[in-house]
C-alpha cells in the first residue's frame, strides 16, 4: 500500500463510515490526516494533531469523541471542534488549543464537554444562537485571547459547572444567555474580568463560584441601553479583585455573597 493511497483510505473511512475506534494503523497516514474530518461514529483519538486550519467536524448525532490526552492544535485560526445541529455528542479527555474558537457549539442540544483543556484559543468555547441544555463541566480554561467561555444570544437552559479559569481576558461571558447555570467555577487572574454579564442576559443563576484575583469579579455590564435584569447572584465567594462586584445589580437578586480582600466590593 503506498503512503498516498492509504491517506486517501483513512479520510475515506472518517468522512464516509466513520472513523476507526481505538486506532487501526495505516501505514503512511499522519496525524495531519484528520484535520478538517467529519467525524461520524465515536472516535477514540489516538496521537496528536496539528491543524492549519480547523480540526474536527462532529457529523452525526449520539457521537462520543474521547481525546484520550491527546492534543488538538491549530494555528490561529478556524475551529479546532465543531457541533453544528447535533444531539447527544460528548467531548473529553483531551487539550484544544490556539484556534479562534476551540469548541464551537451551533444549535445543538445534549452536548457534554468534559475534562479538557482549552487553552490560548480566541474563544475557549463559544455556545451559539439555537443551543439549549448543553453542559461545561470539569473543564480547564486558560489564556484564552478573548473569553474562556461565551454563552451568546438564543442560547437557553446551559450549565457551567465546576471548571477553571486562569488567565483569560475575560473569563465568562453570559452574553445573550437566559435560564443558565453557573456554578461551582473557580475564575481566576482574567485581564479585564472574571464573569461579566450583558444587558440582554436574563434568568440566569450565577451561583457558588469563587471569583478572585480579577480586575472585576462579577461584572454587569452598562450599554447604551441599559443592564441586565431577573439574574441571581447567590453564595459566590468574591475576593481579592480590584473591584469585587461592578455595574448596575438593580433588577437582579444579589444574596449571600461573600467578600474578601477586594480594593472594593463594589464599584459603579
Amino acid at each position: 500500500m503506498t503512503a498516498r493511497f492509504a491517506a486517501a483510505l483513512l479520510f475515506a473511512i472518517v468522512t464516509a463510515w466513520g472513523p476507526s475506534v481505538d486506532g487501526v494503523d495505516l501505514p503512511g497516514a499522519t496525524a495531519g490526516d484528520l484535520c478538517g474530518a467529519t467525524i461520524v461514529e465515536d472516535l477514540k483519538l489516538d496521537r496528536d494533531l496539528v491543524c492549519t486550519g480547523s480540526g474536527l467536524i462532529v457529523g452525526a448525532d449520539g457521537i462520543k469523541l474521547d481525546l484520550r490526552g491527546h492534543s488538538i492544535t491549530g494555528s490561529g485560526a478556524g475551529v479546532g471542534i465543531s457541533v453544528a445541529g447535533r444531539t447527544n455528542v460528548t467531548i473529553s479527555g483531551g487539550t484544544v488549543r490556539n484556534f479562534e474558537s476551540g469548541v464551537l457549539v451551533v444549535g445543538s442540544t445534549g452536548v457534554v464537554i468534559r475534562r479538557n483543556e482549552l487553552r490560548q484559543n480566541g474563544d475557549g468555547t463559544d455556545i451559539q444562537a439555537g443551543s439549549r441544555g448543553n453542559t461545561i463541566r470539569d473543564n480547564v480554561f486558560r489564556d484564552n485571547r478573548t473569553r474562556g467561555i461565551m454563552l451568546r444570544s438564543l442560547t437557553v437552559d446551559n450549565r457551567i459547572e465546576e471548571n477553571t479559569f486562569t488567565g483569560n481576558r475575560v473569563g465568562i461571558l453570559v452574553f445573550g444567555a437566559a435560564d443558565s447555570t453557573v456554578r461551582e467555577n473557580m475564575v481566576s487572574a482574567s485581564v479585564l474580568a472574571g464573569i461579566r454579564i450583558n444587558v440582554i442576559a436574563t434568568g440566569n443563576v450565577i451561583e457558588e463560584n469563587t471569583v478572585m484575583s480579577n480586575p472585576a469579579g462579577i461584572e454587569f455590564l452598562i450599554t447604551p441601553t441599559g443592564s441586565a435584569i431577573g439574574n441571581a447572584v447567590v453564595e459566590n465567594r468574591i475576593a481579592g479583585n480590584s473591584c469585587g462586584l461592578k455595574g448596575p445589580t438593580d433588577g437582579n437578586r444579589l444574596e449571600e455573597n461573600s467578600f474578601e480582600d477586594n480594593v472594593a466590593d463594589r464599584c459603579p
